[in-house]
Parts: C-alpha cells; sequence; structure tokens
C-alpha cells in the first residue's frame, strides 16, 4: 500500500468514527449535539440547525449527517483496499 492509500484509508477511518460519534450522540440525544443554546448559532452549527429546525430537526439531520459521514468514510477505505 503506498502512503497516499495509506492516508487516505486512514482518513476514511476517522470519517468512519466521525459519523458513529454523530449517530450515537443523536440518538442517545447528547445535550451538547441536538440541543445546544441558540445564543451561539453564530458560531455552532448544530446551535444554527437547533435555531431553523428546532431540536427534533436538529437531531434528525444530525442523524442522517453521521450516516453520511460513516458511508463516505467506507467508501475511502474499501477504494483504497480495492
Amino acid at each position: 500500500m503506498s502512503g497516499e492509500l495509506a492516508i487516505q484509508s486512514l482518513f476514511g477511518l476517522l470519517l468512519i468514527a466521525a459519523g458513529a460519534l454523530l449517530v450515537v450522540g443523536a440518538l442517545r440525544r447528547w445535550a451538547w449535539l441536538v440541543d445546544p443554546p441558540t445564543y451561539l448559532w453564530f458560531c455552532y452549527s448544530q446551535s444554527l440547525l437547533k435555531a431553523v429546525f428546532g431540536s427534533e430537526g436538529c437531531r434528525l439531520i444530525t442523524v442522517n449527517m453521521g450516516v453520511l459521514f460513516a458511508c463516505a468514510g467506507l467508501f475511502l477505505v474499501v477504494r483504497s483496499i480495492i
């Protein structure tokens, strides 16, 4: 495996881990992830999502974002192996 493929594979694993963290955090309703204070909307994306879509909308978007991250990471890992 060349250096570029190893880096690509490592980045894919990081994306899978981040996706899993987002999905687990949203399903367990971690407050810092799905119910942040709305006064932080200008510097924290989850707070902006909550201000626009509400707490439940923020949770659903976070789950979907986590699944997309994990799928993109899986694609990178499989592509570097094949």
